[in-house]
């Protein structure tokens, strides 16, 4: 009996396995596009996958910012390399934010869980990397959180065409 037992209980999720299956599920249903990364301070060939991206898209047709710096920028936690932001432990890397940005960023990193590694604008959207420590409502925290960056990003470009 056991030898027929024993493969079946090797499928079955561990608890880490079901909360991040869990959390991946909550997060498509918030908008989030998940992926493996590499960390995001790891140089080119540098580092595994044990990173996981969530991205929250640019939502609608807006056009980009006219603004400079206010949708392409990295910010790292606990890393050396980098320039140093206005945040203890988070660095720049590459190219820094607008100033405007510089409070709701802020807010932003206060609110986050403390799990969260990287905080990113792209042409895709905005990003948190994480390796998805912590809890199914971390997510939702996120995802609020991200949608306040993403109105004062929005709302700073509406500002600068007036």
């Amino acid at each position: 009996m056991a030898i027929i037992v024993s493969p079946m209980l090797w499928l079955r999720q561990t608890p880490r396995q079901k909360l991040v299956s869990t959390m991946r599920q909550t997060a498509a249903r918030e908008g989030f596009h998940i992926r493996l990364v590499n960390p995001p301070d790891a140089r080119e060939g540098e580092g595994h996958l044990e990173y996981v991206s969530y991205t929250l898209p640019w939502r609608g047709k807006t056009p980009q910012t006219p603004l400079p710096r206010m949708e392409k920028w990295l910010l790292v936690s606990e890393t050396r390399r980098g320039d140093p932001s206005p945040w203890a432990n988070w660095q720049w890397l590459g190219r820094e934010a607008n100033p405007v940005l510089d409070v709701p960023i802020g807010d932003v990193i206060r609110n986050m869980p403390a799990s969260v590694k990287g905080l990113e604008a792209s042409a895709a959207g905005l990003s948190i990397y994480w390796q998805e420590r912590g809890k199914e409502s971390d997510v939702a925290v996120m995802a609020e959180q991200l949608s306040v960056l993403m109105s004062a990003i929005r709302a700073g470009s509406k500002g600068s065409q007036k």
